[in-house]
């Protein structure tokens, strides 16, 4: 997986590991699917999150997803998860 640094909505750096990136073309935005990378290597746990991509520049923003695109992000998400032969209830 491809490990980017983002801004947080602070200004702080964070690296974070890539998953992949889609679009929805009714919302014509962007969104990513990641996970946060610390430096604990016995942690074994893991969340995937997701997040609108903002493109400014040659700088890479995550912003949160708006509440009322909640549940197309999320359907995009699984139907993402079902093609490359996850499970979305794990």
């Amino acid at each position: 997986m491809e490990e980017i640094t983002i801004k947080d909505k602070d200004g702080n750096n964070l690296n974070i590991s890539v998953i992949g990136f889609f679009k929805i073309p009714e919302l014509e935005k962007e969104f990513v699917m990641y996970g946060l990378v610390d430096d604990d290597e016995t942690n074994e746990d893991g969340h995937v999150l997701l997040g609108e991509v903002i493109r400014e520049e040659d700088n890479i923003r995550i912003d949160g997803i708006e509440s009322e695109e909640k549940d197309l992000v999320v359907a995009y998400y699984n139907e993402v998860i079902n093609q490359i032969g996850g499970n979305e209830n794990e």
